[in-house]
């Protein structure tokens, strides 16, 4: 049996077993902790709880023509950095082994062996100064109390656009069954504001780079008007809605009400004098350690705005930026506690992560 499809039957099992001593557990959360899809899940769960094998069935037919030393070439070949595509791989084995298997058969071993043809996930380059100071910041947090992220507020802000620009699904068809698919010239965007802390969420601010909202404040070396969040407008986010909210949440809860830190990135309006000595001020516990450049993959709240921004797409449909604002609040009312709750006992895990590479990103 193919080392690939022992793997296959280990994780049908495990499946079925997490279902088993975890019954109130959803198919998606089985499939975060093994590493598959829920529709996987929910296959072999339910074969199981109908009493069927897990195994798979002997099949009539013709055997396959790639025995299992052959799926072994196949997987490895398709490993080598010159192998880009299914044909570079069959090209390859016909050339070092010959071994003559076609494009079709390639791409069936590689699905059966759990690989995918994806493309690498464009990120900022991280220098070596840069993954000193990830490491840095991830120890010193480790060395804090486990309960002190609960009284961290984290902030952040988002780009949500009225229209999904994801790249359009492939699929095989002729040249005359392509289609189309429509792309609006101008995508209408909120920006938008927002906290999380253990306990609770901020309500939404809308600043400037939302559709037809323009800033007040005037840039005093080029005499125009911001095109962006400038200083003056995030002390205004500031004062109107991250302190008042982080005040409200922290006395709500009971907890940390004196004693409340703030977390921003290093956007150069946020870290302005003017605004790190309102929130030395006004914010009980001041500041929290200094965010490290090119590290969005170390905030809780990244995860929040994908979440959010896959429910906006999936269950609203926003005609204009007034449905696209109300969607949003909805949306952040319906945050349940439960999530805020893991992403931040879940914190120390991720600093633990950033130390065990030694400041590389993370996938978290």
């Amino acid at each position: 049996m193919a080392k690939g499809i022992v793997a296959l039957q280990k994780l049908r099992e495990q499946a079925a077993t997490l279902k088993k001593y975890h019954p109130d557990w959803s198919f998606n959360k089985i499939g975060k902790k093994i590493g598959c899809r829920h529709s996987f899940v929910s296959r072999w769960v339910r074969r199981d709880q109908a009493c069927e094998p897990l195994h798979d069935q002997s099949r009539s037919g013709r055997p396959p023509k790639a025995d299992v030393a052959a799926q072994e070439h196949i997987v490895m070949a398709a490993q080598l950095p010159e192998c880009r595509t299914a044909a570079d791989v069959a090209a390859k084995l016909q050339q070092d082994q010959h071994l003559s298997f076609s494009v079709t058969t390639v791409k069936r071993v590689l699905r059966q062996h759990g690989l995918q043809h994806l493309s690498p996930v464009a990120r900022p380059m991280l220098t070596d100064s840069h993954k000193l100071a990830r490491v840095k910041f991830a120890k010193a947090v480790l060395r804090r109390d486990k309960t002190s992220k609960r009284r961290w507020l984290n902030t952040d802000s988002k780009i949500f656009h009225l229209h999904k620009m994801g790249r359009p699904l492939r699929r095989w068809c002729s040249p005359r069954a392509r289609g189309t698919v429509p792309r609006p010239k101008h995508n209408i965007a909120a920006h938008v504001y927002m906290g999380i802390c253990y306990w609770g969420v901020t309500k939404l601010m809308f600043v400037t780079g939302t559709h037809k909202q323009v800033s007040k404040f005037v840039n005093p070396k080029s005499k125009r008007l911001y095109a962006g969040v400038g200083s003056s407008e995030y002390s205004e986010v500031l004062s109107q809605m991250f302190v008042p909210e982080g005040n409200r949440l922290f006395q709500q809860a009971g907890q940390w009400a004196d004693k409340w830190q703030l977390q921003q990135d290093n956007a150069k309006p946020h870290k302005t004098a003017t605004n790190m000595a309102y929130i030395a001020e006004n914010v009980p516990g001041g500041h929290f350690l200094t965010w490290p450049a090119c590290s969005p993959d170390m905030s809780p709240i990244e995860n929040m705005w994908a979440w959010m921004e896959g429910k906006l797409h999936k269950e609203y449909q926003p005609k204009n930026v007034e449905e696209l604002k109300d969607s949003l609040e909805q949306i952040r009312q319906s945050i349940p506690a439960s999530m805020l709750h893991n992403m931040f006992d879940g914190f120390q895990a991720r600093m633990q992560r950033v130390v065990d590479l030694d400041g590389e990103y993370i996938n978290m």
